[in-house]
């Protein structure tokens, strides 16, 4: 899978951004399930050619109108009759049904089961946040027991559908949990999910802090997400079902079972515990089959190696290589390098900046000189003479005490700008809130003087 700081250069592309700002609440985890899906579509040069997005009705539903791909805004639970319809009809297209768990599971529960029955050959992402956001917090499929409510004040007193019973009661279909903090994670499922041949669905754990997080104890979407990281972990490769704080993929039993990994190589982790290695071959394929459209002998044969710990060194040190290289080109030219309508080399010619040989010449970045466990390596330049007679120890402590004070500097001047914003009038906030006015506009058409203190 490509460095993340290349396809994020690439993503936007999908993506109607002349919409923005979304329609979603600050905080909500449906933009974040868009924007890696993204991703994915780039990574796997999905368009609007060859791939229907479905949605449904609720929150969820509102993605097809940012996402530049034909799509389809379903009536209330239809999304999989539709989606079924158009694999019929078209079935060299990639249909993927992006829909929340009260479209899903409640209305459309009686579709979902007979398109398992079926195995169906499209995707289904389930924007999981627990809840029925759209209309103000009731409680739905998938809230779990206990759980206060608008419609249940004292607590669900049912239990929650069983998503992954349901999926897993068929012997064809791939069933997958993560949740939106866990990217690397949503990213490589998503991705297995849309290559599976067959039925696939996606269980992914979202955040609705307006409508039911702070009615449950959480003070922000920051600090559910924070649950996520800790709360989730991977569950052990092989697993046959997966906990309620489990995330991971469960194949079919036919299914060389990988759970997120190739037999006999270990996943990358990336610090969340959310590694995947990439699938050797056309997910849902046997090995008896050959292999799909999306992959080939060469990049099977690439993807079955483990990574080294010398070849993601180099990976690294070549993604921030070019992405300091992009850095110094400018904004149009670098659409253009991630629209591939230029390469980076090209690009750096036309703007008569130095292209390094590595990149003119197609090799590989050089990689960083290794350094020693618990060494810190700091370059010392003539630009920066703070380094150049230091001890590296001594180095280190000083950039990292600039670091604490840059922070300190932005959360200061944040606090000012909130303390300022108080003494505004309620309708300027909004607008200020909008981006119609700046603060300093807002400030000057209240006439409160950012300097003074309020009487």
């Amino acid at each position: 899978m490509p460095e993340l700081t290349m396809a994020e250069l690439g993503y936007k592309k999908h993506l109607k951004v002349e919409l923005f700002p979304t329609i979603w609440c600050p905080g909500c985890g449906i933009g974040t399930i868009m924007m890696q899906l993204a991703i994915v579509l780039d990574e796997m040069a999905l368009d609007e050619t060859n791939t229907v997005i479905v949605t449904g009705i609720g929150c969820t539903g509102r993605m097809g109108s940012y996402l530049k791909h034909e799509s389809v805004y379903t009536l209330h639970g239809r999304t999989l009759p539709v989606a079924e319809a158009i694999k019929t009809v078209r079935p060299e297209l990639n249909v993927i049904v992006v829909a929340g768990d009260g479209d899903t599971a409640s209305i459309g529960g009686n579709h979902l089961i007979h398109t398992i029955r079926r195995n169906a050959n499209v995707t289904v992402l389930c924007n999981n946040n627990e809840i029925y956001g759209l209309t103000g917090g009731q409680t739905g499929p998938t809230t779990p027991t206990g759980t206060k409510t608008l419609s249940s004040p004292i607590g669900n007193p049912n239990p929650p559908i069983n998503l992954q019973g349901i999926v897993r009661s068929s012997e064809h279909a791939l069933y997958a949990k993560t949740t939106v903090y866990h990217l690397q994670h949503l990213r490589n499922v998503m991705r297995e999910a849309i290559e599976w041949d067959g039925f696939s669905f996606v269980d992914i754990t979202s955040q609705c802090i307006e409508n039911n997080g702070r009615r449950i104890g959480f003070a922000s979407a920051n600090e559910m997400l924070t649950f996520y990281r800790k709360t989730y972990k991977r569950a052990a490769k092989g697993a046959e079902a997966l906990d309620q704080y489990e995330i991971g993929v469960l194949y079919p039993a036919q299914h060389p079972a990988r759970n997120g990994e190739a037999d006999g190589a270990a996943a990358a982790a990336n610090g969340n515990g959310a590694g995947m290695t990439e699938v050797p071959e056309r997910p849902g394929a046997l090995p008896s089959q050959p292999a799909g459209p999306l992959t080939s002998v060469a990049a099977t044969a690439v993807r079955d190696r483990p990574a080294t710990d010398d070849e993601k060194a180099r990976k690294r040190a070549e993604s921030q290589e070019r992405a300091a290289l992009m850095g110094q080109l400018s904004s149009e030219v670098k659409l253009a390098v991630a629209r591939k309508e230029l390469t980076l080399a090209e690009a750096l010619a036309q703007a008569g900046l130095a292209v390094p040989e590595w990149l003119r010449t197609g090799a590989n970045a050089p990689a960083p000189a290794s350094v020693a466990p618990g060494d810190v390596k700091i370059s010392a330049t003539a630009e920066d003479p703070r380094t150049q007679d230091q001890p590296t120890e001594l180095a280190t402590k000083s950039a990292a005490a600039e670091r604490v004070d840059e922070k300190e500097a932005k959360r200061a001047e944040a606090q000012r700008k909130l303390a300022v914003m108080q003494r505004l009038p309620s309708e300027l906030k909004l607008r200020v809130a909008k981006r119609e006015i700046s603060l300093d506009d807002a400030l000057r058409e209240a006439g409160v003087s950012p300097d003074k203190e309020p009487a």
